[in-house]
């Protein structure tokens, strides 16, 4: 298994003398290449520590780590030719160009003057930003300085490319903008990391997340299992539109074993079952002569299984 992220017991503890704040605790990641991750937490989680570990920013306290196979306390340098960052604030100099700050950003990472302006007009024209490269960052809107950041991360056509609150303060248009730009990453191959707190913007990109609270890891694992574990453990829910007489379809779908509770809602029919009874409901409408316009599972969405992790970690925390 090739993993672009891997962490074992993980830890960052920040001290005063005041109190002692335990950022990130024990974390134990392991994130194969090619992945779309959402690292999933509200805010204070231990979302930004953990990225700063990975990149050499911090010193872990305790624990171990590598990113696309390098350490990250001794070969944090490799690590930081390899990954792209946008952080959160940007950071770049108002007063300079979008052109200049990327020039400055690829003499930063060693890039030759003569590939310099190349990879400079590429990612411009990726982000949308070419036909604005001469006007000043101080300037540009929240959406623009979003888009030169990913700019700025893909300057080293990196093979991680780690996003730190990438929609926050962008508005409708340019958080569907940079959903966009994160799905053609993605078919490149790349694997990307987003770290958020705001799952219903970039949540239905990821197809693998871990959720951390209070810098512990409360679970991980991919999008699809994790879906198909929820409906096994609180059952399943199935909505059926069908003609004819509805209320004697009702009636004997109610008489199956597996099926806790049915009713009514509007034009559809709601069934809630421990296991998936769609054919059984199929075979029931054509016993009684009706048509089934539509059957479908509703499955929890990515906020759903936040919420059941997230209170099943505080749960456990004041246990």
């Amino acid at each position: 298994m090739s993993y672009a992220i891997e962490t074992y017991d993980l830890t960052k503890i920040y001290k005063s003398e005041e109190k002692t704040v335990v950022a990130v605790d024990s974390l134990n990641l392991n994130v194969e290449k090619g992945l779309v991750f959402g690292l999933l937490g509200p805010n204070g989680a231990g979302k930004t520590t953990l990225i700063m570990m990975l990149t050499g920013l911090t010193l872990p306290t305790s624990g171990s780590g590598k990113v696309l196979g390098y350490d990250i306390v001794k070969e944090s340098l490799q690590i930081r030719r390899k990954v792209g960052l946008l952080p959160d604030p940007f950071g770049f100099y108002d007063h300079l160009t979008a052109e200049q700050n990327l020039e400055y950003i690829a003499a930063l990472n060693d890039i030759s003057k003569a590939e310099r302006k190349k990879r400079v007009k590429e990612v411009l024209t990726a982000v949308g930003l070419y036909e604005v490269k001469d006007r000043k960052v101080g300037g540009f809107s929240r959406g623009m300085k979003q888009r030169l950041g990913i700019a700025q991360a893909l300057i080293k056509d990196p093979e991680l490319l780690i996003f730190d609150e990438p929609t926050a303060g962008l508005d409708p248009e340019g958080a569907r903008a940079f959903r966009e730009q994160v799905g053609r990453l993605s078919k490149e191959g790349k694997t990307i990391m987003l770290s958020t707190h705001l799952l219903f913007e970039v949540g239905p990109l990821c197809n693998y997340i871990a959720i951390i609270d209070r810098g512990k890891l409360i679970v991980q694992g991919r999008v699809r299992e994790l879906v198909e574990k929820m409906m096994v453990e609180e059952g399943y829910r199935i909505r059926v539109k069908a003609t004819g007489d509805v209320q004697t379809l009702i009636t004997n779908i109610a008489q199956l074993n597996e099926v806790s509770e049915v009713k009514r809602e509007g034009d559809t029919i709601l069934i809630k079952a421990n296991r998936d009874v769609r054919s059984d409901v199929n075979k029931i409408a054509l016993s009684l002569g009706l048509e089934v316009l539509s059957l479908q599972i509703e499955e929890p969405t990515l906020e759903d299984l936040f919420m059941k992790y997230y209170r099943r970690g505080e749960v456990a925390e004041h246990a």
